[in-house]
């Protein structure tokens, strides 16, 4: 592991509550009509990987004034992955 824990947790904590955000605020009933997506659910997890992943190095960015190497940016993403049992879940609800 090649993250600082101190960055991994407050990773894993903006995660973990920005996903609460979201189960909170639910979504647009205009989604599926506006992006033209199907399956609403499905759109809304990769938006929401997307969005942890990007916030998450660019955190890493600010914080270490520099890009994260191969192994650090695979890292944010297994932070991400970790919670994606409670991710699909939770966007499985808008398909």
């Amino acid at each position: 592991m090649t993250l600082d824990p101190e960055f991994t947790k407050q990773t894993t904590n903006l995660i973990e509550q920005t996903l609460e955000l979201y189960k909170s605020s639910g979504a647009s009933p205009r989604i599926g009509e506006t992006w033209d997506c199907a399956n609403v659910g499905d759109f809304l997890c990769g938006f929401f990987v997307g969005e942890m992943v990007g916030s998450a190095l660019s955190a890493f960015q600010i914080v270490h004034k520099r890009e994260p190497t191969a192994d650090e940016h695979l890292e944010i993403i297994e932070l991400v992955e970790s919670h994606s049992n409670e991710i699909k879940e939770f966007f499985a609800k808008f398909n």
